[in-house]
């Protein structure tokens, strides 16, 4: 019987019991070795009695039922009536009461990679961002980190290689390589589920209210150290809106081209306009770091004043030494967590002033996030404009940088003056993205999970 809990969802009772107890056939999908063997080979003993001992026993009973919930209950059974079939005719038919390979026995060492296993559960049980545990893609990156240093360690030595033309393909006895650990890690996976909670998307009626006030924050203060944070943050925001980069993207922005390039495009006759200077993160053949230029409207149509901040920044950041625009006083480059917090403020003063755009029962620190939000809200935006104003192509365009980053592909290395006078032939399509227009809805909100009335 399914029953509603107090929030309305459904709830099976027999999920409970899942993962809890082994099911008869699993042992012929998974290789097995009973909880006493496999502390044997893990400690080359018997288990004393001690409560430590007890303790390791109920880790390896977690490990191995894991494995065996790599696959769904209705393969397991299906794969025992296919082999209940085969080994009936082998007998009957043929005599073959051996058809079946050997299940056993194993050697007394850790072939499984139970060790790991049992690091990896304590691992999961730790506290998370979101919960009483952490994520499974959080857990998996131990997975990682101990096949690194197994292919940098001795056993290195004593393994193959296949090669053909450039292909290369590694044989490894790594354990959390093998065919037990992929169905124990699949386990956990099943057991554990994932709590994927994406940033709220900012939509262009609340990117420009938090513009607003973040410009009566700067001309309400007298501080120069405030203001200038004040300046910073505006321009964050509003170039990662009008550009849909993530939190960590903008802080890449290169400050002497930068405002160079900017004192030109912003007086273009024919199309005014803000040049967006990036440097990228790989490195091509010649050593020399990649750089990309991207070109955003002045103002939206909804708007939104880019050139503004931008002209505030270079007044303020002109007489600066340091490579990056957002770095501290040190001329480190700075993290864009350091405007998350002012952001959080901007958002939930948008809240009590329009809550029609986000409702009063919505988690600002919870839904929306500087990594995301100003990403998902301009490309959300485009999106929704009709098609004449913006297509798919276009949204594509305008985040082809990141591809070409992702390639790693080969090209002309190129300085960003050069970079610039390169995309200036092709700057009404780079202008499309942000100029569009969006239909936004701002009700039926379900956001991050919550639902929000």
């Amino acid at each position: 019987m399914l029953e509603d809990d107090e929030d309305g969802f459904v709830d099976d009772p027999s999920e409970g019991e899942r993962f809890k107890s082994a099911r008869n056939g699993d042992n012929y999908l998974c290789p097995f070795q009973c909880d006493l063997c496999q502390f044997r080979n893990l400690y080359l003993r018997d288990p004393l009695g001690s409560v430590e001992d007890e303790k390791m026993m109920c880790y390896i009973r977690r490990a191995v039922l894991d494995g065996f919930w790599g696959r769904a209950s209705g393969t397991v059974s299906g794969n025992l009536g296919q082999l209940r079939g085969f080994h009936k005719i082998a007998c009957e038919d043929f005599g073959l009461m051996e058809a079946l390979p050997e299940m056993g026995p194993f050697p007394l060492m850790d072939t499984f990679g139970i060790g790991s296993a049992l690091v990896m559960l304590k691992r999961s049980m730790m506290p998370g961002k979101y919960g009483d545990h952490i994520q499974y893609d959080t857990l998996r990156k131990y997975r990682s980190a101990f096949s690194n240093v197994w292919g940098a360690s001795v056993h290195t030595m004593q393994e193959s290689v296949m090669a053909r033309a450039t292909t290369k393909l590694y044989v490894t006895s790594c354990p959390t390589n093998g065919l037990w650990f992929e169905r124990f890690m699949s386990g956990v996976h099943s057991r554990m589920g994932d709590d994927h909670r994406p940033d709220t998307a900012i939509s262009s009626f609340v990117m420009k209210k938090m513009l607003q006030y973040a410009e009566a924050d700067w001309h309400g203060s007298v501080d120069v150290i405030e203001r200038r944070f004040l300046v910073r943050a505006g321009l964050f925001l509003v170039l990662a809106f009008l550009g849909a980069l993530r939190g960590e993207e903008v802080p890449r922005l290169v400050r002497k081209e930068f405002i160079k390039l900017n004192k030109t495009s912003m007086r273009e006759g024919r199309q005014p306009h803000l040049v967006i200077t990036l440097y990228g993160r790989f490195k091509n053949e010649s050593n020399v770091a990649r750089c990309h230029v991207m070109n955003v409207v002045c103002q939206t149509r909804s708007g939104i004043r880019g050139d503004l901040w931008v002209a505030r920044a270079i007044e303020t950041e002109d007489d600066s030494k340091n490579k990056f625009l957002f770095s501290d006083d040190n001329g480190k480059r700075e993290r864009g967590g350091v405007y998350e917090e002012y952001m959080f403020t901007l958002l939930e003063r948008v809240q009590v002033q329009h809550p029609e755009h986000i409702p009063a029962g919505l988690e600002v620190r919870a839904a929306y996030g500087l990594p995301r939000s100003c990403r998902r809200g301009a490309n959300s935006k485009a999106q929704n404009a009709p098609n004449t104003d913006c297509e798919e192509k276009d949204i594509n365009w305008n985040n082809r940088w990141r591809a070409i980053e992702r390639a790693k592909t080969k090209r002309a290395t190129m300085n960003m003056l050069q970079l610039y006078t390169d995309t200036r032939l092709t700057l009404t399509a780079d202008l499309k993205f942000s100029s569009c227009r969006g239909e936004e809805v701002v009700q039926g909100w379900l956001v991050c999970g919550l639902r929000v009335a």
